[in-house]
């Protein structure tokens, strides 16, 4: 899957939904590897899990995609060490 922009998603991707849910817009994805079992959080607070429809929140029905990728968890972790 990609973004609006072609970028692959991939675990620790930070995206930005151009729109708000529950007041955010950033969101990270933990867990990539079937498209059934998606682990997103809420990027202010990763304990916090995405608790709605999460192909739905990713346009995975959808071919207009508004999703951005805007970075990755890990890459900001390895920086921090």
């Amino acid at each position: 899957m990609t973004d609006k922009n072609g970028v692959n998603l991939k675990d620790g991707s930070v995206i930005d939904i151009h729109q708000t849910v529950n007041g955010r817009n950033l969101f990270v994805v933990l867990k990539f590897n079937d498209i059934n079992e998606l682990d997103v959080r809420y990027a202010h607070d990763l304990t916090y899990k995405y608790e709605y429809d999460v192909r739905e929140l990713l346009d995975l029905d959808e071919d207009f995609k508004e999703i951005e990728i805007v970075g990755n968890i890990y890459d900001f972790m390895a920086n921090c060490a």
